[in-house]
């Protein structure tokens, strides 16, 4: 605030009725005071008003979900908060809803309560350029982990690898005979979801480049929801039988429970392999069983939250990029063989 008067050649206390909106300020002054806070970029301290800091950092740290409701989100933020457990530090948390907009309204909202640090699931397409409101923190030193999806840009980031299991679930269905696979998957501009088409894709290609019949494949993408999925595999399954997938590899967990659903609807869980990315709850307690490419959602947690702490710490080492390994769990859907 004091910068800001000594720029709007005002005085404090000018500076502190504009900020809190308080009557006797000429509309000139406010005016002044108002071009100063946009050009400083000054945010309102809200917790200063009540905390008498004993130590440098206030042991805040805000955590920008995509959707919290996701189970692997959800899992990812345990094991983040047991680590800032360990540190003595409490977590502001929020979820963007995959919308720019509600993503930086929770980061002015985080960094005008003075936390620390930012733990960022991004929203966007990774080719996007971060919004000004995230630069201008990450200019300002503001330690930033990304987590699940590459910000498109150099940061530390921590996330699974979406190609090398996508890769591993197709793989899994062409060593099972099948060569008709669809693919189900969600929002196209997200990363992660970007990284396992192309790990699928990558694996068929070469497959059909090895087979004297190519591979073929339907790909399916932009479903939000179980029920999406769910209609997405009635169509498939209406198609003739010359034409319909013999195995499905479901890119996101909300789909894969679509798709089972479906195929348990229609009578062919027995007859249709399918692979799911990502853990599902309810994975061993149908039949078959599902077989899936389970995320460590408390690796990622726990090895975001060493890094943002290391970070706080005064690690000042150039960007970290942390892939961890998934592996594919067989229960019995993903090992039905393809029709002779």
């Amino acid at each position: 605030m004091k910068n800001v008067a000594t720029l709007a050649d005002v005085s404090f206390k000018t500076v502190s009725r504009v900020v809190n909106g308080e009557p006797g300020v000429s509309r000139q002054l406010e005016e002044r005071v108002t071009a100063a806070i946009a050009e400083l970029g000054y945010q309102p301290d809200h917790g200063a008003r009540n905390l008498r800091r004993t130590t440098p950092q206030s042991a805040t740290v805000g955590v920008i979900h995509a959707n919290i409701s996701n189970p692997f989100m959800a899992a990812v933020h345990g094991a983040f908060e047991a680590v800032a457990a360990a540190h003595g530090c409490l977590i502001l948390s929020g979820t963007s809803l995959e919308q720019a907009e509600r993503h930086d309204e929770l980061i002015q909202a985080f960094t005008g309560r003075r936390v620390d640090g930012l733990l960022i699931v991004p929203v966007g397409a990774p080719t996007d350029q971060p919004s000004e409101l995230l630069e201008r923190e990450i200019k300002r030193g503001t330690p930033v982990v990304f987590i699940d999806r590459d910000p498109g840009f150099p940061a530390d980031v921590v996330m699974s690898d979406h190609r090398g299991g996508a890769e591993l679930a197709t793989q899994h269905l062409l060593d099972h005979g099948h060569h008709k696979i669809a693919f189900l998957g969600s929002r196209e501009h997200v990363h992660s979801v970007v990284e396992r088409r192309a790990g699928f894709e990558a694996v068929m290609r070469g497959a059909a480049a090895n087979r004297a019949v190519a591979d073929r494949a339907a790909v399916i993408t932009d479903l939000r929801t179980p029920d999406d999925a769910a209609k997405a595999v009635h169509e498939l399954m209406s198609l003739s039988p010359g034409q319909r997938p013999t195995a499905i590899f479901s890119a996101q967990n909300g789909l894969t429970l679509g798709a089972v659903r479906a195929l348990h609807t229609l009578g062919l869980q027995h007859d249709i392999a399918l692979v799911g990315f990502d853990h599902i709850d309810s994975a061993d307690i149908v039949d078959p069983g599902i077989t899936t490419v389970p995320q460590n959602a408390k690796e990622v947690g726990q090895r975001a939250g060493e890094l943002l702490f290391s970070r706080l710490a005064g690690d000042l080492a150039g960007p970290v990029r942390e892939i961890v390994p998934v592996t594919l769990v067989r229960r019995g859907s993903g090992e039905i063989p393809a029709p002779t």
